[in-house]
């Protein structure tokens, strides 16, 4: 009898530890929430890691998993996380890889532990704001080669900006499918990789932009940078100006062609930059008429040289100037009457 009282104690003490499990409300206690940087995915090869912004919550609870569900305002699903044990951290994107937050929105953060819902946070973000600004662009020269001719030529291919965050989100410029920040050079767009891809709230740094191809420092350039929900200022480069002078210029006249003809023109180029200076962007102009000459090899910081264009280029009228242009120097060769 007293075996079969201990026993029946036994089960209505298991019954009521039970009871009490069942009815006893999960625990969730919520240390901090914030708006952060979120690292997606790590690409192979010349990309790089993925970011997004995203909501990072600390907490404790007596009960896994947790389920934690990021909504609009209006109530539908952007992300969800399932926190397994003994995790403490959760994880929610909000908007896809690298794309910034722009204007005021409004988000809900819920959590659910066996179907209740135990967390229930509305998240209010201003959005990106600061400003962004090219600081200066750098030359390098690089080496190709022209069917068989080697040449050296200068090339703006990097470009240093400063950028401040004052919003409250992370501020992206770049990722591996498509750049937020949008470069370009008197209005066609650049491809660029920087040497950082996310500034945080609060922060300013200088960031180096690496242009893929480089431009060509033969003319006056305008460069802008732009990020939606920010104001930016133009940046402009001058183009190098070598010395030129032309020494001659052949002119004859064809009775078959009825047609005035140059040839055999002379030119000494003096290069008073610091980079070598790529001839193929000789042009040539005959009262206005454009004539591409085909000239090339480089000019060495520091060299003269003299080169005679070759080929025979013909115009109706008798041209009263020659006019030459490399890089940002033109210089006119004025014919004389008669």
């Amino acid at each position: 009898m007293k075996i079969a009282t201990g026993a029946g104690m036994a089960v209505i003490i298991l019954l009521a530890i039970l009871v009490i499990y069942i009815t006893t409300k999960p625990s969730l206690i919520v240390k901090s929430i914030e708006v952060t940087d979120i690292v997606t995915s790590k690409i192979e090869g010349p990309f790089w890691v993925s970011h997004c912004p995203g909501i990072k919550i600390f907490f404790k609870t007596d009960k896994y998993p947790v389920k934690f569900y990021l909504l609009t305002s209006e109530g539908k699903v952007i992300d969800s996380y399932k926190a397994e044990l003994p995790e403490e951290v959760a994880y929610l994107a909000i908007n896809e890889i690298c794309e910034n937050i722009v204007g005021p929105k409004k988000y809900v953060v819920k959590a659910f532990i066996d179907d209740e819902e135990v967390l229930r946070r509305e998240i209010n973000v201003k959005g990106v704001s600061g400003s962004i600004r090219i600081l200066n662009t750098s030359i390098s020269v690089i080496t190709h080669m022209l069917g068989n001719i080697k040449e050296k030529e200068p090339k703006i291919d990097k470009i240093l900006i400063e950028v401040e965050n004052t919003g409250d989100v992370p501020l992206y410029l770049a990722c591996p499918l498509f750049n937020p920040v949008v470069l370009s050079v008197d209005g066609n767009p650049l491809f660029f990789t920087p040497s950082k891809e996310a500034i945080m709230p609060g922060s300013r740094e200088r960031v180096e932009l690496s242009i893929f191809g480089g431009v060509d420092p033969d003319e006056r350039h305008v460069f802008t940078i732009s990020v939606s929900g920010i104001e930016n200022a133009p940046y402009i480069t001058e183009p190098l100006r070598p010395e030129v002078r032309i020494d001659e210029v052949k002119l004859g006249y064809e009775n078959f062609s009825r047609s005035w003809f140059m040839e055999n023109i002379t030119i000494t180029i003096r290069n008073t930059e610091a980079y070598p200076i790529g001839l193929h962007h000789l042009e040539m102009y005959a009262n206005d008429k454009f004539f591409l000459p085909f000239v090339r090899g480089f000019v060495n910081p520091g060299e003269e040289k003299t080169v005679t264009v070759g080929g025979t280029f013909y115009v109706k009228e008798k041209p009263s100037e020659i006019k030459i242009k490399l890089y940002g120097t033109e210089v006119v060769y004025r014919i004389s009457e008669g």
